[in-house]
């Protein structure tokens, strides 16, 4: 059954979700937070696109073909969901073909269910719109992973402005200027939470992010190479009331994520390439919760 041809769609707005799976922390731990991202977009013909993401608004036109073969493509690292979540990934990709499959529909759009190959030996069930030939959703079953398309508008045009990186008069850089070095002069004299129960050496910590205000704080630890442990790892510290830190380092999935809570904070260690274990993860627990 042959769908409209893609490059039929020049104009397109709707909603983009992404669901990566985390890699885990090993046994005695929890179960890995996935981690999921939401964007708005706007897509103009050849190659133009809008993302609006967590109040940001980024404007950029892709350096690739518009309209390919499908195929969405995961890195060959050996964790294959940390691709670079993008609303192209299911636009761009549009089938020529609509595969055989069973009809469904998807956020009111007449749809086509169906498989194909994945990563590792996975197989991706694939919604694909009947009209479009663009993937509506994507997933693994099995696992977190997904991708979707929903709220999707095809109006006739959109205004030229939409595409025009939003205007900067620096006042955004000099207030993040003075932010951090609030940050910095107030941690001079009073000392960061770093825990003297690493299980390894570390150089010279400093801060990255916080409140002086609150207490909050993102803690580059600095760690030195050491067999075994983190090649690198930020400790945060937030009140107990904050919805817990999610920025930075935390949306990578390949970053290990380990949360806790004592009676006044709550913690979160984001690690690069070596989670820590139940026990040294508890030593530094104990520390922190004595301190300050």
């Amino acid at each position: 059954m042959a769908s409209e041809p893609a490059a039929a769609v020049r104009v397109l707005t709707g909603r983009y979700r992404a669901v990566r799976p985390r890699v885990g922390n090993g046994l005695g731990h929890p179960p890995a937070e996935d981690v999921e991202t939401v964007m708005g977009f706007a897509f103009r013909a050849p190659s133009l696109w809008r993302h609006e993401y967590g109040g940001r608004v980024a404007v950029a036109e892709t350096n690739f073909p518009p309209w390919v073969e499908p195929g969405l493509s995961f890195p060959g690292d050996g964790w294959p969901w940390r691709f670079g979540p993008d609303p192209a990934r299911l636009v761009v990709p549009a089938l020529r073909e609509l595969p055989a499959g069973r009809p469904t529909e998807h956020d009111g759009r007449a749809a086509v269910r169906t498989e194909m190959a994945g990563p590792e030996g996975m197989t991706l069930e694939l919604v694909v719109d009947s009209g479009t030939g663009m993937v509506l959703r994507a997933s693994a079953p099995g696992t977190a992973y997904v991708e979707e398309l929903s709220e999707l508008a095809f109006p006739e045009a959109l205004p030229d402005d939409r595409f025009v990186r939003p205007e900067d008069d620096g006042s955004a850089d000099r207030a993040e200027q003075l932010r951090w070095e609030r940050i910095r002069e107030h941690y001079r004299t009073r000392p960061l939470p770093v825990p003297a129960s690493w299980p390894g050496p570390l150089g010279r910590p400093s801060p990255i992010d916080g409140d002086p205000d609150t207490g909050y704080v993102v803690v580059d630890l600095d760690n030195e190479p050491s067999p075994g442990t983190p090649t690198a790892a930020q400790l945060v510290r937030q009140p107990l009331g904050e919805p817990p830190y999610f920025e930075g380092w935390a949306r990578d999935p390949g970053h290990h994520l380990q949360r806790w809570r004592d009676a006044r904070w709550q913690w979160t260690l984001v690690l690069s390439d070596h989670p820590l274990t139940v026990e040294q993860l508890e030593r530094v627990r104990r520390e922190l919760a004595s301190g300050e």
